[in-house]
């Protein structure tokens, strides 16, 4: 009767155990990602800077990289300032996603992303297009909500902005 006893509650513990773990639905997961990757490129387009922080960590310890070698952003405040200086030099953009890949953990609490973006820029009624913008960064589940946490944009060898 001990034995049945104790096997009970075993058998109680491990069913326990499992209905209580929550299943992830990695797929919504990832296109919740995806959504914020897209309001990324949709801040810069409308220069937004409320969406641009409503979707970004804020960390003061957080590290960033634009195009150019002096684009090295350390804390929220420099990445901000560095973008609404650059808003208000650049009349209109409009940026194409060509190939976003996202990734996640098995955990669904932190994502990486990549994509190739075709820019294009009007300043001062002169218009630039730079093709091929590789675009990364990671993603952290906060609160519920995904931010980005990192990011990073190069252009090939031998185009320049």
């Amino acid at each position: 009767m001990k034995k049945k006893a104790i096997f009970f509650v075993v058998l109680t513990a491990f069913f326990t155990g499992f209905s209580c773990s929550t299943n992830i639905d990695l797929s919504s997961e990832k296109t919740a990602a995806k959504d914020v990757i897209h309001k990324l490129l949709e801040s810069y387009e409308l220069e937004d800077m409320d969406l641009h922080a409503s979707i970004m960590a804020q960390d003061e310890d957080m590290v960033n990289f634009g195009t150019d070698v002096a684009e090295h952003h350390i804390g929220w405040e420099a990445w901000k300032e560095s973008h609404l200086a650059q808003w208000a030099a650049i009349d209109k953009t409009e940026i194409t996603s060509t190939d976003l890949v996202v990734s996640l953990a098995e955990t669904a609490n932190v994502a990486w992303f990549s994509d190739i973006t075709n820019w294009t820029l009007i300043i001062q009624s002169d218009t630039m297009t730079v093709n091929n913008v590789r675009f990364t960064g990671v993603l952290e589940k906060r609160e519920e909500k995904w931010k980005i946490v990192q990011v990073h944009a190069s252009i090939p060898q031998g185009q320049t902005l």
